[in-house]
C-alpha cells in the first residue's frame, strides 16, 4: 500500500484513514458543522463547497475556508467543488471552477484539492501543476452513479488519474450486484500489487457497495468516506463508530500469520 503524508496523518498505513464530509449552506451552519464535525472520531475533513450558498464570491470562499481551519486545527483538509454531472449539489462554469480550486490552494488553508478527472480531460488548465508548486496535494476523481464499470476500466481509469498528476487517485461507482462488488475488490487488488506507488480509494456506492468501504486495509484503499451523523455525501456511508468497528473486523491482514500459532505473551 502506498503511502501519503499530509500534515501529521500518513495515509497507507494501517487501516484506511476516516473521511467526513463537511456540509453547509451558509456561514452559520458552516462553522457549527465544522466544530461539531471537529470533534469526531475521523481523519479528514473534506467540505464540500458545491453546498455552500457563497461559493460564487471568491471573497466569501475565503472566509469560510479560514473559519473552518480554525474550527478543525490540525486535521486534514480536502476542498471540493463537485459538480451536478458527478453528484453534486450545484453547478459554476468551468473557468471558475479551475479559478476557485487555484484561489482555495493560494490560500494556504487546504491541504487536498479534488478535481474531477473528465473537467482535466476536456479543458486545458495548470492548476495541478500549480497545487504540486504550494505543496497542495491533487486527488482527481471520478464517480459513476450508473452503474460499475469493467475491472480492466476501473484499473486504468487509476492509472490514468496518476499518470495526470494525481497524488491520490479516487473512484466511485455504483455496484447491482456482487460480482459488482468482486471486480471492485479486484481491481484495487490488482492496483495494490502491481502499482503499489499509487495511493488510492476504490469504493462502491450504495448499500450493495458497502463491503468496499470496510476493506481497505486488505485491497489497499487508503481513505473510506463515513456519514456525518447529519448528512451522507454519497449513498451507503456508514456512520463512524459502525464503520469504525467493521474496519477493526475485517481488517488487520497480518494477524493471519499468526493463526494456529500460540502467541507471544
Amino acid at each position: 500500500m502506498s503511502k501519503l503524508k499530509v500534515r501529521n496523518l500518513t495515509l497507507g498505513t494501517g487501516q484506511p484513514k476516516v473521511c467526513v464530509s463537511l456540509i453547509a449552506s451558509n456561514f452559520e451552519e458552516l462553522f457549527a458543522e465544522a466544530l461539531r464535525i471537529s470533534k469526531m472520531d475521523c481523519d479528514v475533513i473534506e467540505w464540500r463547497a458545491d453546498y455552500f450558498m457563497y461559493v460564487n464570491d471568491i471573497s466569501f470562499m475565503r472566509k469560510a475556508a479560514y473559519f473552518i481551519r480554525y474550527a478543525i486545527e490540525d486535521k486534514p483538509l480536502i476542498f471540493t467543488f463537485r459538480t451536478l454531472d458527478e453528484g453534486g449539489g450545484q453547478d459554476i462554469e468551468i473557468p471558475y471552477y479551475f479559478e476557485l480550486n487555484r484561489y482555495m490552494v493560494h490560500t494556504g488553508l487546504v491541504d487536498i484539492i479534488d478535481l474531477e478527472l473528465a473537467k482535466l480531460v476536456d479543458n486545458e488548465t495548470d492548476v495541478v501543476q500549480y497545487a504540486k508548486k504550494n505543496n497542495v496535494k491533487v486527488l482527481l476523481s471520478a464517480h459513476d452513479f450508473e452503474q460499475t464499470p469493467s475491472q480492466s476500466e476501473l484499473t486504468e481509469t487509476i492509472f490514468d488519474m496518476r499518470h495526470m498528476g494525481a497524488d491520490l487517485c479516487k473512484m466511485a461507482v455504483m455496484p447491482h450486484s456482487m460480482s459488482d462488488v468482486l471486480d471492485i475488490l479486484s481491481s484495487a487488488n490488482h492496483i495494490q500489487e502491481e502499482r503499489e506507488e499509487i495511493p488510492f480509494v476504490l469504493v462502491g456506492m450504495g448499500e450493495i457497495g458497502r463491503l468496499t468501504r470496510l476493506t481497505g486495509e486488505l485491497f489497499g484503499s487508503v481513505l473510506t468516506f463515513a456519514s456525518s451523523g447529519k448528512y451522507e455525501s454519497a449513498p451507503g456511508q456508514m456512520k463512524i463508530p459502525e464503520l469504525r468497528q467493521g474496519l477493526d473486523i475485517i481488517g488487520k491482514k497480518n494477524e493471519g500469520a499468526l493463526f494456529g500459532e500460540e502467541k507471544s505473551r
